[in-house]
C-alpha cells in the first residue's frame, strides 16, 4: 500500500516544526503561534493556503495589508498563485521564508538527462536556483531577504562565468544624475553591451550580475521595484542572466565575497568555476580624477577589490565593452592580508613588562575595534587585573568609580576604553596618584583603517559587539592625541595587533578587503 501524500510549509530558518496543510482545507496563517511571526507588518490573516495533494499543488492567496511573495514574485492585493513542491513563500517581501513540500514527492522540477548538456548535474536539475532546464524566471530569497537571487529563463550552469556590476557598468541613468530618480530612470550604458553579452552566452559563459542595492534596507527603494527593474534590464539585454542582489550591509555586499560564495556553492550545480576563463567587470575601479579628460574619480574601488578578493581577472566597462586601454588606478594603502605587527614583538619597547608585579592602573588607548578588549581578555584579566569598560558600565563616571572600587580591594586595574585625549586619560592618572600607585599607558593599533576593518569583520562573522558608526570612529580620530609620559604616566608602551582566528574560514575572510571605501 502506497504512503499517503502529505503537504507541509517548512520554515527555512527552522525556528519551528513544519506546518501541515491538509488536503483541500483552507489554512490561514500570518502573525500567529504556528509561524511564530511577531512582526506587526504581517497581518494575523496574511495568507490563505489550500493544498491539493492529488495535483501536488497549493493555491496561495494574499489577504494581508503588506505584500507577500511566492518565488520572489510579489502577490498583489487579494492576488493568488499556484505553488508546487520546492517553491518558496515569503510572508513579507524578502522575509519569513517558507518552502512548500509534499511527502512523498518526485519533484516537478526534475527533468531527464539531456545528451547535449553533459555538464548539468542532478543537483542542478533539481534546484530552480541552478537548473539549466528551468522554464521560467525565478526569484529566491536567502537569509530572510539579505540576498535576492534571480535566474532568467534559459540560463544554464557553466564553469565559465562572465560577471558584472549593474549600475554604471550595464546601465546608467536616463536623467544623467548619479542616482536614479525612480525605478524607470535607466538605460543600457552603451549599444555594444547586448551583443557582447550575447556572444559570451553563445561561447558557453554564464552571464551573472552582482549588484549592491542597500537602498532596499534603508527604505529608499523596495524589493518589488528592484526586481521589476532587473527583469526589464535583462529583457533589454536579450540574454539569459543570473543575478545576485545584496539588499543591505552584510556579508553579501561587495567587496565581501558572500554573493560569489552562494554562486559557487549553491547556484551553479556541482560545476567548479574555471577561474582562468572567468572574469568580473565593474566601474568602481579606483581610477583617479581625470583618468580620462574631465572625468571624475571613481566613487570607490569596491568592484576591483571584489575581483581581487575572489581571484578573478578584472576589467572596467570601458576596457571590456569598448576595447579601451587600461586606465590608471590606485589600490588602498591598507592591505588586510599584510599584517606586519603579527611578526613584531608583542610590546615595544622590548624592555617593558606587560604585567606589573605591584598594583597599578594600566590605561588602554586605541580606536574602537583596535583589539583592546581582546588583548585584555587574552593577557590582563587572566593575570588578575580588574577589567573596566565603558561599553559595559555606560559612562566614564561609572568607570572611574569601578576602578576606584577595585583599587580599594587591592587589585590592579586595566581601563579598556578608547581614551583618545589627555582630558579623558587625566581622570585615571589622578586616581592612581590618589592611591599612590603608578599609572601606565598601553597604546594598541595606530591605524584607523585597521580598526574599521576589524569592526566590519566582527560584524560579518556575527561576533557580539557594540555597533560602531563612522561618526564614532571619526570623532575618536579628531580627538586623538598620542599619549606621552609627560601627562603623568610612569611608562607608555605600544602593543602590536596580533589577531587569532577560530577557523580557516574566518582567517580567509579577514585577509580580504571588506570595506566599501578606504
Amino acid at each position: 500500500m502506497s504512503k499517503p501524500v502529505r503537504c507541509f510549509l517548512r520554515c527555512v530558518a527552522e525556528t519551528h516544526a513544519p506546518i501541515s496543510l491538509p488536503h483541500l482545507e483552507d489554512v490561514i496563517l500570518g502573525r500567529c503561534p504556528e509561524t511564530q511571526i511577531t512582526d506587526k507588518r504581517c497581518s494575523k490573516k496574511q495568507l490563505a493556503f489550500r493544498a491539493d495533494v492529488s495535483k501536488l499543488s497549493v493555491m496561495v492567496r494574499h489577504l494581508g495589508t503588506n505584500f507577500s511573495a511566492v518565488n520572489g514574485r510579489p502577490l498583489g492585493r487579494n492576488g493568488e498563485t499556484v505553488a508546487q513542491h520546492g517553491d518558496t513563500v515569503n510572508f513579507l517581501l524578502g522575509q519569513f521564508e517558507y518552502v512548500v513540500e509534499f511527502d512523498p514527492c518526485k519533484r516537478k522540477l526534475d527533468c531527464d538527462e539531456s545528451e547535449d548538456e553533459p555538464n548539468t548535474s542532478k543537483k542542478a536539475r533539481e534546484d530552480p536556483g541552478t537548473s539549466s532546464q528551468f522554464e521560467q524566471d525565478t526569484w529566491q530569497s536567502i537569509e530572510n531577504g539579505k540576498l535576492l537571487t534571480f535566474l532568467s529563463k534559459g540560463c544554464h550552469c557553466s564553469d565559465k562565468i562572465a560577471a558584472y556590476d549593474m549600475d554604471g557598468t550595464i546601465i546608467t541613468t536616463k536623467s544623467g544624475k548619479v542616482f536614479p530618480e525612480n525605478p524607470n530612470d535607466w538605460k543600457i550604458l552603451w549599444p555594444e553591451i547586448p551583443s557582447k553579452l550575447q556572444k559570451l552566452h553563445r561561447d558557453g559563459f554564464k552571464i551573472v550580475i552582482f549588484t549592491n542595492q542597500a537602498g532596499i534596507s534603508r527604505g529608499k527603494t523596495t524589493v518589488s521595484e528592484i526586481q521589476q527593474k532587473i527583469g526589464k534590464v535583462i529583457s533589454a539585454l536579450g540574454v539569459p542572466v543570473q543575478a545576485f542582489v545584496a539588499t543591505g550591509d552584510t556579508i553579501f555586499r561587495k567587496p565581501a565575497p558572500g554573493m560569489w560564495d552562494i554562486l559557487t556553492k549553491e547556484r551553479n550545480g556541482e560545476l567548479s568555476i574555471n577561474m582562468d576563463e572567468s572574469f568580473y567587470c565593474g566601474d568602481a575601479a579606483g581610477r583617479p580624477e581625470n583618468w580620462v579628460p574631465k572625468r571624475k574619480k571613481d566613487f570607490s574601488c569596491s568592484d576591483r577589490l571584489f575581483a581581487r578578493n575572489l581571484g578573478l581577472r578584472f576589467y572596467t566597462p570601458e576596457e571590456h565593452f569598448l576595447g579601451q586601454r587600461a586606465a590608471p588606478f590606485k589600490l588602498p594603502d591598507f592591505d588586510p592580508a599584510l599584517m606586519p605587527e603579527a611578526d613584531a614583538a608583542l610590546i615595544h619597547p622590548p624592555s617593558a613588562k606587560l604585567i606589573s608585579s605591584s598594583q597599578e592602573i594600566l590605561l588602554m588607548v586605541g580606536f574602537p575595534g583596535s583589539g583592546k578588549s581582546f588583548f585584555c581578555k587574552e593577557y590582563l584579566i587572566p593575570a588578575g587585573y580588574k577589567h573596566v569598560n565603558r561599553d559595559t558600565l555606560g559612562s566614564w563616571q561609572k568607570c572611574v568609580a569601578a576602578a576606584e572600587s577595585a583599587l580599594k580591594g587591592g587589585h590592579s586595574v586595566v581601563v579598556d576604553n578608547t581614551n583618545p585625549d589627555a582630558e579623558s586619560r587625566a581622570r585615571y592618572i589622578e586616581l592612581a596618584s590618589k592611591y599612590k600607585i603608578p599609572c601606565r599607558c598601553a597604546m594598541i593599533g595606530e591605524s584607523i583603517t585597521r580598526a574599521r576593518h576589524n569592526n566590519k569583520f566582527r560584524e560579518l562573522i556575527g561576533e557580539p559587539h557594540q555597533p560602531i558608526s563612522e561618526m564614532i570612529m571619526n570623532s575618536h580620530k579628531s580627538k586623538f592625541k598620542e599619549p606621552e609620559e609627560t601627562e603623568g604616566f610612569q611608562e607608555v608602551i605600544k602593543i602590536s595587533f596580533k589577531p587569532k582566528f577560530t577557523n580557516k574560514k574566518h582567517e580567509r575572510l579577514y585577509k580580504m578587503y571588506l570595506l566599501d571605501k578606504y
